[in-house]
């Protein structure tokens, strides 16, 4: 099936949808709530924490990340959910005790009361409805089961607080295609694999901000981060609450955690580029044009923070990545400026990666063992071959250049980037005679199919202002057992903080020595940390070495991205169309 048939167009459209402001308010929650710790009920939940037992919390609330399958007057539960193609496959097994008691969604409208200690169950529960049709009945062997997405009534997930449904997915018609997306950002959520968690006090309670080192996968790729802290809150005007933790099946390994704040004119939005190094942007200018390599235009995608991103799903020839060129206007004699995205990794690149591991099967750990001690520039290379960072190439006139390349992120929160860019007055950019840069600026993003998202672009060509930055001091770290961490965090050497499974967290306490600031002044605040992690998998089953095999060349996750997507659409918007 080709990519851009009639019906392609409707699953770009579901993946747009999913990025509209409204919707993805919406669906962000949603999605958030039921992975468990990343939304205002994660945040009641770390409240109790500080309190109670937390590791028995913890426990609790991964353990309670369960599909609710209901099949007529059968009610069970689906363990280990994977969606292959149009099937979602697991084990039936029968509902425990804790979730008797939540049998089914409350109806549309209704509010359904729950304990504050039941909230780490209710909340993660994903009730999934069977059409009634027995030919569409789920059918296994020693508890496997195949569910075909057709037989799929409605999906209903709650939300914390109200007891209604955050959002139910009656698929009728054209609901093949909404099942396929609805499950699978559901599993990705569940079962992704990504970087340590990290939370900021934003004077009340901690909110979920980003995550660290994202794509520091084994330790030669052991790398330094910065990532922005929107919405941090001091306490007694110097005090700063900042918490990582590990929420998923995988060992990490943080080797430093700093944290930075930077006094600057108000009016000012800072960032640190990838060196660490202070940008002030005053007058961000949107791009003139924005154009996909099919000559789409994009420019409304980019004009604003609204989660209306453009998702590089332009259709590319073979293993070519997916490229978006953007026009700026230049002020005259501009020799320099900043580049400013809000972008992220998409579910659907994390859902990838999930995929090619599993083609190792059993043979995944020993894999696994010799990447620790491959030498970086390995992997480093096989990662610039698939197209996985986000590439930024600046033409001001000499054609194009790379400017940055900037690693992956993390699926679960956008975040502001800098990216400094040099447009010399050499080549077809200066004026005959005078030497002054003329003429737009050119700016191309370049990744493999869906691996980014990007949801704000614009050019900054006022110069750096002064900026006071701050390495706070690191007051105190405890881990959730109560241990002292500091040692392990304060310096970037040999010594790690090492948070082996999930539940484990540290909370950290630092006091910047910057005086309050005046009238005119402002702060900006950045966790710089620098580690690896390692994902925890029990695959079975012999390696599948042809399709490891073709992972070698280069190119080949973008042309893996663009089969498991057909996959993903084959066979069931045909068959909707035609009802």
């Amino acid at each position: 099936m080709d990519l851009h048939t009639t019906n392609a167009p409707a699953a770009w459209g579901l993946l747009r949808l999913f990025r509209r402001r409204a919707v993805a308010a919406g669906v962000a929650r949603l999605l958030l709530l039921v992975f468990g710790l990343l939304s205002s009920g994660c945040q009641s939940y770390y409240r109790s924490r500080e309190t109670e037992a937390s590791r028995q919390n913890v426990s609790l609330l991964a353990e309670s990340k369960v599909f609710v399958v209901h099949q007529g007057a059968e009610v069970w539960e689906l363990r280990e959910p994977r969606l292959s193609g149009e099937v979602l496959t697991g084990s039936r097994t029968l509902t425990t005790g804790r979730l008797d008691v939540w049998p089914a969604a409350p109806a549309t409208g209704q509010s359904a009361r729950y304990r504050a200690a039941e909230a780490p169950v209710v909340l993660n529960i994903v009730h999934v409805y069977l059409r009634q049709n027995p030919d569409q009945a789920p059918a296994g062997a020693d508890g496997q089961v195949s569910i075909p997405l057709a037989s799929i009534r409605q999906i209903d997930l709650l939300e914390k607080d109200t007891g209604k449904t955050t959002a139910s997915y009656v698929l009728g018609i054209a609901g093949a295609t909404v099942a396929v997306m609805a499950i699978l950002l559901v599993i990705v959520a569940l079962t992704k694999s990504s970087c340590p968690f990290v939370y900021a006090h934003d004077g009340q309670s901690y909110r979920f901000v980003g995550e660290a080192y994202g794509g520091a996968i084994f330790a030669p790729a052991e790398r330094t981060d910065y990532l922005p802290l929107p919405g941090i809150r001091p306490r007694q005007g110097n005090q700063y609450q900042v918490r990582i933790s590990n929420e998923l099946k995988e060992r990490q390994h943080t080797n430093l955690a700093e944290l930075w704040v930077a006094q600057h004119p108000a009016g000012t939005q800072v960032l640190l580029d990838q060196k660490g190094r202070a940008h002030t942007l005053r007058a961000p200018q949107a791009p003139t044009q924005a154009r996909t390599g099919s000559g789409g235009s994009c420019e409304a995608q980019l004009r604003a923070r609204d989660h209306d991103a453009v998702m590089f799903n332009d259709e590319q020839p073979g293993a070519a990545p997916n490229e978006v060129v953007l026009t700026f206007e230049r002020p005259a004699g501009a020799r320099a400026g900043k580049l400013l995205l809000r972008a992220q990794n998409s579910l659907w690149l994390d859902y990838l990666y999930g995929e090619f591991i599993g083609k190792f099967g059993g043979y995944y750990n020993t894999w696994a063992a010799g990447q620790a001690t491959q030498p970086a520039a390995i992997n480093r290379q096989w990662g610039l071959d698939q197209h996985l960072p986000l590439n930024v190439y600046v033409d001001a006139g000499r054609g194009w250049e790379l400017a940055e390349t900037i690693p992956t992120v993390g699926p679960l929160a956008a975040r502001d980037l800098v990216v400094p860019l040099d447009f010399g007055t050499a080549g077809a950019g200066a004026a005959a005679g005078t030497g002054a840069a003329t003429g737009p600026v050119r700016v191309k993003l370049s990744c493999g199919f869906m691996f980014w998202e990007v949801d704000y672009a614009a050019l900054d060509c006022t110069p750096n202002e002064a900026v006071q930055l701050d390495n706070c001091r690191l007051q105190s770290a405890r881990t959730e057992r109560g241990a002292d961490a500091r040692p392990a965090l304060a310096a970037d050497d040999t010594r790690y903080l090492r948070q082996l499974q999930p539940g484990t967290a540290v909370s950290l306490h630092y006091e910047t020595r910057l005086p309050a600031p005046t009238a005119g002044l402002q702060r900006s605040v950045f966790l710089r940390t620098k580690g690896y992690y390692e994902h925890l998998r029990d695959f079975q089953g012999l390696p599948n070495l042809p399709a490891l095999y073709a992972f070698r060349r280069p190119g080949r996750f973008i042309e893996f991205s663009k089969e498991r997507y057909r996959e993903t659409t084959r066979d069931l918007m045909p068959a909707t169309a035609s009802r």
